[in-house]
């Protein structure tokens, strides 16, 4: 029989996106009280480095908030050297041993749910998503026996130049392109995900849109620095320096360090925002909430951003397969930031994301609306 939405093992162990461009678009503070979707973790993580004031993060799957639980728990107890053995970056013989130590700073349900999936803590939690497993067990391997030599090559390239021509004459070809579109179709991603609250309109043709940021990220981006890449085709971080930022060593410090307030909310984003008090947060990092919910939905989670936003807050979310823009009517009080957007979408390195940030200003439109009623 299979397992409930809720039962199910995590979709996302690890960090399939770029924190450096959420930092980049929101500017933490040490004044300001952030709301983000977890996800993985990591990217609730590498806000907290940042120290706001207050951080809550929500997620309907209990497991992606247990991990973030067990992420947290972990790098407040360990040392550095050993959150990586216990994470699954380097080796380590008794990861288990080390989970137990956490019965008492992780709730009993997160506890629980850990012991019932034993052997994603024995193999290294990060590397055992259901997301992650697909390129750990398929594309790490078939990228080996397709292009061993090549990409191996490409991890010790020095510089751009010198990646660029190894992608261009052996590995970007027709079979590379065939490859992405099977692999990358929408019911290869289907099946990947398994998840039916994952993709539900696809606005672009996905193999030529990966094509296209593929054949960008190994034009721009050193994979050898790129946490992301690496992980997809090597299925593995390629040395210290190539880890998502909130594994870094001085973010983990910063992490440690924080006095933030953190909250980890299991339930619809939507509805919980919709019992937060107005003027409650004054920065939203949604990662790709887009690929969840359909256009009138998005909607109403925009109108309840304004709702709870302190005036001149501001919002960071992804686009990927579904690219969900601003609503003409809400245009006004959401004031995008264009140049940033493209600038992100070129700097991001985790290739597949393009980005809406924009402020939202509320006393002007506010303002507006009183002499309209006044006239």
């Amino acid at each position: 029989m299979q397992k409930s939405n809720q039962q199910k093992w995590i979709l996302y162990s690890t960090c399939d996106e770029d924190s450096y461009s959420e930092l980049r678009a929101l500017d933490i503070t040490s004044n300001d009280r952030v709301l983000c979707v977890t996800g993985s973790g990591c990217r609730t993580l590498s806000l907290l480095a940042c120290n706001p004031k207050s951080l809550i993060s929500v997620d309907y799957a209990p497991g992606q908030n247990y991990l973030l639980e067990l992420k947290l728990a972990a790098i407040r107890a360990l040392s550095y050297d050993r959150l990586l053995e216990f994470f699954g970056v380097e080796d380590c013989h008794n990861r288990w041993d080390i989970f137990s130590s956490f019965e008492d700073q992780i709730s009993p349900q997160a506890f629980a749910y850990f012991q019932t999936n034993r052997w994603a803590i024995e193999r290294g939690i990060l590397f055992t998503g259901r997301h992650e497993l697909f390129y750990v067990r398929f594309v790490a391997p078939l990228m080996r026996v397709l292009y061993g030599k090549q990409m191996e090559q490409i991890a010790q390239a020095s510089n751009l130049e010198e990646q660029r021509y190894i992608y261009n004459k052996h590995i970007s070809s027709f079979l590379w392109h065939f490859l992405i579109r099977v692999g990358f179709s929408p019911l290869s991603i289907s099946l990947i995900l398994n998840d039916p609250k994952y993709v539900v309109e696809m606005k672009v043709n996905v193999g030529n849109y990966l094509i296209e940021r593929l054949n960008h990220t190994f034009t721009h981006h050193l994979v050898r620095d790129n946490h992301w890449t690496s992980f997809m085709f090597y299925g593995k971080y390629l040395g210290r320096r190539c880890l998502p930022h909130f594994l870094l060593e001085e973010n983990y410090h910063a992490i440690r360090k924080a006095t933030t307030k953190v909250e980890i909310v299991t339930g619809n984003l939507i509805e919980y925002m919709k019992k937060m008090p107005e003027q409650s947060i004054d920065k939203y990092s949604l990662s790709d909430v887009t690929s969840c919910i359909d256009t009138q939905t998005f909607k109403t989670l925009m109108q309840e951003v304004i709702r709870t936003s302190e005036n001149s807050g501001k919002l960071c979310y992804r686009n990927f397969l579904n690219k969900q823009l601003i609503p003409s009517e809400l245009e006004d009080i959401f004031q995008r930031d264009r140049e940033l957007n493209s600038l992100l979408y070129r700097d991001d390195l985790a290739f597949a994301y393009s980005f809406e940030v924009a402020q939202i200003n509320k006393t002007e439109n506010e303002e507006i609306r009183q002499v309209a009623e006044i006239s």
